[in-house]
């Protein structure tokens, strides 16, 4: 129903020179009634994982809450308000430890063989937040958004553990995707046998009854969070777009590069209390570049820390 898709989805594995390793997942919904919806959502998504994959060596919940609070200040200097877009993400420690960030009405469930789904998120609009009325289905509540990424100094996320881990199979869910109903999502979770099974039928069932929005679903499960990294020192970064792969490795912007070290020592006072940065080196495939800040007085090749820009771009059909 929508000329253009303004929905991003991702999936990232992470591992730090700390030695932590990380699995993301996640959906970014434009805001279709404002400007550039689709610009939005790729800003925030891009900047999340970005800012999470840079961080310095802070808590999982300090973490995310920066990564979601840099996403939320980026989007609003572009758009100043005019633009905005949900954020729903997953968070898998190589421990099997999972947290969940959540803003706007994207959703995160937990699935069941038996069971079914359990809805983990609450909407951040009126119907999400008031007590539902007894017996109210919660396909039909007021969807008025409360808050999005991209409104500025007042978003507050929700950050949470997910009390049983990767136990579970997830699945996260833009509004075009879960607007087939709970019924229909239940039925589907329950007689999924795989992730990819999960999500193949999600967006179908979304397509072949011709909902208004854009339909998104990620899904995964405990058994993908384990990986090897390749290197055992710097940022290591493997990013899963809908068709495509991108690898990136960073030097640890922690690490004190050798040859800095001793021009700080011969250089005036002023100089030597500068914190010396490794620069960023970039395996992939792709041209995009990791811009630093160069120290005045240190060597050319010694830069700031390293920022990542990563941007997403657009499908005109549904991504799963």
């Amino acid at each position: 129903m929508r000329e253009d898709n303004q929905d991003r989805a991702a999936v990232a594995a992470l591992a730090l020179p700390s030695g932590k390793t990380f699995l993301i997942a996640l959906v970014c919904d434009g805001m279709g009634g404002m400007a550039a919806g689709g610009e939005a959502a790729s800003c925030a998504a891009s900047t999340f994982i970005g800012q999470f994959a840079t961080g310095s060596r802070l808590s999982i919940r300090e973490m995310l809450y920066g990564a979601v609070s840099a996403a939320n200040e980026e989007v609003y200097r572009r758009f100043r308000g005019s633009g905005g877009t949900t954020l729903t993400a997953i968070v898998a420690t190589g421990m099997k430890e999972a947290w969940a960030v959540h803003v706007g009405d994207s959703r995160l469930y937990e699935c069941a063989a038996v069971e079914g789904l359990s809805l983990v998120t609450r909407d951040d609009t009126i119907g999400g937040q008031l007590p539902p009325p007894d017996g109210a289905d919660e396909d039909v509540l007021d969807s008025r958004l409360l808050q999005f990424v991209g409104i500025g100094s007042t978003i507050e996320p929700h950050i949470f553990r997910l009390p049983k881990g990767m136990e579970p199979t997830y699945l996260l869910t833009s509004d075009g995707a879960h607007s087939i109903g709970r019924k229909a999502l239940d039925g589907i979770a329950k007689r999924s046998r795989s992730p990819a099974e999960l999500v193949r039928k999600v967006v179908y069932v979304a397509e072949a009854i011709g909902v208004e929005d854009n339909s998104t679903a990620v899904s995964i499960m405990g058994s993908e969070v384990s990986w090897t990294p390749t290197f055992n020192e710097g940022v290591e970064l493997t990013l899963w777009g809908l068709s495509d792969k991108l690898e990136m490795w960073l030097d640890d912007p922690q690490a004190p590069q050798p040859a800095a070290l001793e021009a700080a020592k011969e250089a005036k006072p002023a100089i030597t209390t500068a914190k010396l940065k490794k620069s960023a080196r970039v395996r992939q495939r792709t041209n995009k570049k990791n811009d630093g800040k160069a120290v005045k007085g240190a060597p050319e090749e010694v830069v700031g820390k390293p920022q990542l820009h990563i941007e997403f771009g657009s499908q005109d059909n549904e991504e799963s």
